[in-house]
């Protein structure tokens, strides 16, 4: 696995030991990362369940002002922070929760923090957590207006047209999984 483009272009990460993370294939994060790619200079983005903190990083070597990573699995942190030494980010701005990924939304949420672009890589393992961390997500405002929510699933995996203030307007398959895309309710239609 390597940093696709920006500043740590070409450095190569490690994915975290075992079955319980599945890293994102440099294929999907090139994908996702074209269609934002006029949106991630200056963002703020949130990577929840970071695994081995790849697209927290792809964020920061294309120019995100802040990322936010999200992860409790002890080796998983190990490899992030590891991570972020091989690229050199130790002096960006990033921060990284070490706990449970609803409890730290809440603590962002309260700390009045928003975010650009969202992105969410729930454990195909753990099959209900998928729309109880998308209610826990609309309920909360921590997408900024303009901003866009990621969820990656397994292919055959349904999730709603909406979660609170968010609705989904786009989903796209690659290979096994799928990105469902979401954003801000408009004005009349949340209310």
């Amino acid at each position: 696995m390597r940093i696709i483009s920006g500043s740590a272009r070409g450095t190569k990460i490690e994915a975290p030991e075992g079955y319980d993370t599945r890293p994102v294939t440099d294929k999907i994060r090139q994908s996702l990362f074209n269609i934002w790619q006029w949106d991630i200079a200056g963002c703020n983005f949130l990577d929840v369940f970071s695994g081995s903190g790849s697209m927290g990083l792809e964020a920061i070597s294309r120019g995100a002002d802040h990322v936010v990573m999200i992860e409790k699995a002890p080796k998983a942190l190990k490899t992030i922070n590891e991570n972020i030494k091989k690229c050199h980010f130790e002096n960006k701005n990033v921060n990284l929760f070490g706990t449970d990924a609803f409890l730290a939304l809440e603590q962002l949420s309260r700390k009045k923090e928003t975010f650009d672009i969202i992105y969410l890589d729930p454990p195909y393992t753990v099959d209900e957590i998928f729309h109880p961390i998308m209610e826990k997500l609309g309920s909360l405002d921590l997408l900024k207006e303009d901003g866009v929510v990621v969820i990656r699933t397994k292919k055959d995996k349904e999730m709603a047209a909406a979660y609170g203030n968010l609705e989904k307007f786009r989903d796209k398959v690659y290979g096994i999984s799928r990105a469902h895309f979401y954003h801000l309710k408009k004005e009349e239609e949340s209310k």
